[in-house]
């Protein structure tokens, strides 16, 4: 607890026909944070350069072949060992060939049967018509013409120039050489489109052998396109899948130092698995290797949070805000607790509360599903679990369950009730929270060497002495009216005060810290500052009162909720009365719940964390190959 994991640096030099099996190996452990050397993107030489490209050649073939075969990333069997690359890329590119001289041969034979299929459709529209498609080469003396109109409402005209024939959307006319511009304008009146030129000598018989033929064609074609999938497909997949793989291991050899013989790599680990990279490295590499592990920790570490798996979701609120650095503690403990108070605080109602745990353990069963234990959609499951109970115990203290406070007696007592008892009990647990607070903070400050902020400055151990003291007197003062002691006042509020002040001049003198540049501006600063303590502290635990305020919300849309009802059915036993009751708990389910979620994030964030973090460290990410196949 509040502790972090010991990230050491790691270097390792071994020869570069290992890399691939070395970084394989690695990425399957997941145990190094690789870093580039100097802070820089290594560069490959040419021949890994080459084979870069090759192998993102190789992937991208592939996913064109697998897409035309309709083989799903489902269908992949377990990554194996890259064998011989030009091998493979002979295989890949003449499996494309293939399929590419499948694709035009059946875009040629559908565009032939689309015409088929058009010049049979004309026919048969002729025929409704009782007109014989030789007419069109064998007359002489008139003009035939064959086409499409968009207007079909209109019938045939009755002319002696030129006769019009409609079947459907088809039309067919004829007309004398000398009025045969007269029957074309007369048809492009109805949008007409020409189509004499499709027209085919050839008969319905076959016009309907072609389209067979065609069709045994294109079902040929999809034989041999599913022979193709059977023999071809399963080992594209298994392919795809190692080459995914080492396109993964190019990648991260950007982040590696190479020479005509060896490979430098550069990074992060757990102390604690040293000897699995001992035993990798072994493995693949004999005694051909070089591996120095850093013996003692260093504050530019990546940073591995270690907290149990109760802890875990709650690492994502602190992530929010940033990564502890390795100078200060792991807040994740003193986090959980103080957001599932607050929450549980504003949101107290038992039935409701466990509600809430409910949606927190689908949350966690949809991840489960998602096989993905670390997401957010998981955290987030686990932290609504805890907070739900939190608020089902605040509910028994309340004597709350579904909104209703008359089912069951209050242990502590009911907010509508008792506001002022509600409003102090907060405000105290406020400032017990801004007093940890700035406890964590001298310890941190402690921890780091930094005694001139750990003892003498805003958030000091002075100024934690002061803060509690001012809080345990007032509380004193007002429960039994009684004020402090002359010795008490100076011990713990007189000397803490001076004790800052003079920071500037004790500083110095005890730690060596940088002397202020003038008496006149260090005075004025000093006043500046400790006006700025007194009104932000006030205001900070002042701030907790919305915890209350937000308890006295949640209790008002309850008596709202059965006000409604009641007025409905004052006996709340007939459909609408119940209705409003459950609509209301599942309004204040949703709206409530997220509402102090938000406030207990805020008052998080501003006045607890806003007091000793600062989040500035860099999250551990090892390098880990993907466990499965992308979709393709």
């Amino acid at each position: 607890m509040f502790l972090k994991s010991d990230i050491r640096k790691v270097s390792i030099a071994l020869e570069k026909g290992f890399y691939h099996e070395v970084y394989l190996a690695l990425g399957k452990a997941g145990i190094i944070h690789l870093s580039p050397p100097g802070g820089r993107d290594a560069m490959m030489d040419a021949g890994l350069r080459e084979e870069e490209l090759r192998t993102r050649e190789t992937i991208s073939g592939i996913e064109t072949a697998l897409r035309a075969l309709h083989v799903k990333a489902g269908e992949a069997a377990l990554p194996g060992r890259i064998g011989d690359t030009s091998r493979d890329w002979a295989f890949v590119s003449k499996t494309q060939s293939a399929i590419e001289r499948v694709v035009r041969l059946r875009l040629r034979i559908n565009e032939v049967l689309d015409t088929a299929a058009q010049r049979v459709e004309y026919r048969g529209a002729l025929g409704r018509m009782g007109i014989d498609p030789a007419a069109f080469h064998e007359a002489r003396l008139m003009k035939m013409v064959f086409g499409t109109v968009e207007n079909t409402e209109w019938e045939p005209p009755v002319e002696e120039r030129f006769v019009v024939s409609r079947a459907g959307g088809y039309v067919c006319g004829a007309a004398l050489l000398a009025d045969h511009s007269g029957m074309l304008q007369f048809l492009k009146g109805y949008g007409f489109t020409d189509r004499s030129d499709q027209l085919t000598e050839a008969s319905l018989e076959t016009l309907n052998h072609r389209m067979d033929t065609l069709r045994a064609r294109l079902a040929t074609l999809d034989r041999y396109m599913g022979s193709l999938r059977d023999t071809a497909g399963r080992t594209l997949m298994d392919m795809y899948g190692s080459y995914q793989e080492y396109g993964e291991v190019f990648t991260v050899l950007k982040l590696s130092l190479f020479s005509s013989k060896a490979l430098f790599i550069s990074g992060w680990m757990d102390e604690r698995d040293r000897e699995k990279l001992f035993d990798i490295l072994r493995g693949i590499c004999g005694d051909r290797f070089i591996a120095a592990i850093s013996d003692r920790r260093d504050p530019d570490a990546p940073v591995r949070l270690m907290n149990s798996r109760f802890l875990k979701p709650f690492e994502l609120l602190v992530k929010t805000m940033g990564m502890p650095a390795n100078s200060e503690i792991d807040p994740t403990p003193l986090t959980a607790v103080t957001f599932v108070i607050m929450f549980g605080l504003m949101f107290g109602d038992l039935g409701q509360g466990l509600v809430i745990a409910l949606g927190g353990l689908i949350l966690k069963r949809i991840a489960k599903q998602k096989k993905d234990s670390e997401s957010t959609l998981d955290q987030a499951g686990g932290i609504l679990i805890v907070c739900g109970l939190a608020a089902a115990l605040c509910g028994i203290l309340y004597g709350s369950i579904f909104s209703n406070e008359h089912l069951m007696p209050a242990l502590l007592f009911h907010p509508i009730e008792e506001i002022m008892s509600l409003f102090s009990m907060t405000i105290l647990l406020g400032a017990l929270f801004i007093s940890i607070g700035l406890g964590v903070n001298v310890i941190n400050n402690l921890m780091n060497g930094n005694y001139t902020e750990a003892l003498l400055e805003k958030r000091s151990l002075a100024v934690f002495v002061l803060y509690v003291a001012i809080i345990l007197l007032a509380v004193r003062y007002v429960v039994t009216g009684q004020g402090p002691a002359p010795w008490v006042a100076g011990v713990f509020i007189i000397a803490p005060l001076v004790i800052f002040s003079l920071r500037g001049v004790l500083g110095p003198l005890l730690f060596k810290s940088r002397r202020p540049h003038s008496a006149v501006e260090y005075i004025i600063e000093t006043c500046v500052e400790i006006l700025e303590i007194g009104l932000s502290m006030i205001a900070n635990t002042v701030s907790f009162i919305r915890v209350g305020a937000f308890a006295l919300s949640h209790a008002g849309l309850s008596i709202v909720t059965y006000t409604l009802a009641g007025i409905v059915d004052p006996a709340m036993t007939s459909v609408g009365a119940v209705t409003i009751i459950v609509a209301g708990n599942i309004f204040i389910i949703g709206f409530e719940c997220l509402i102090c979620l938000i406030q207990s994030m805020r008052l998080e964030y501003y006045e607890f964390f806003g007091k000793f973090f600062k989040g500035d460290g860099v999250d551990f990410v090892p390098f880990t190959l993907k466990a499965k196949i992308s979709e393709v």
